[in-house]
């Protein structure tokens, strides 16, 4: 079980109203027994792991800059207005 506010704050999910938040529950081991049911959905996999793209993200200009605000928790540059009513400004906006 995940909490929803707390998963939240630590910006597990996008800004957005914790209402909005449900568990999906077992959702990998629904996937795979779609899978392993359906001819189907075993296509449609076989089709999205073929037609995956690489990137590489090393050498894309500004991603370790986005990467390190990345890893702040909640997001460095992102506003979190939903937030604002739970955690305090201070803490949202720390550098």
């Amino acid at each position: 079980h995940v909490d929803r506010e707390k998963a939240l704050i630590m910006g597990l999910f996008p800004d957005c109203e914790i209402e909005k938040i449900s568990s999906v529950g077992n959702a990998a081991g629904d996937g795979c027994r779609a899978a392993l049911l359906n001819r189907e959905k075993r296509k449609e996999a076989d089709w999205v792991s073929r037609n995956v793209e690489y990137i590489e993200l090393t050498v894309e200009k500004d991603f370790q800059n986005e990467f390190m605000e990345a890893m702040h928790l909640p997001h460095m540059t992102d506003e979190f207005t939903h937030l604002k009513g739970i955690v305090a400004d201070e803490i949202l906006h720390q550098k």
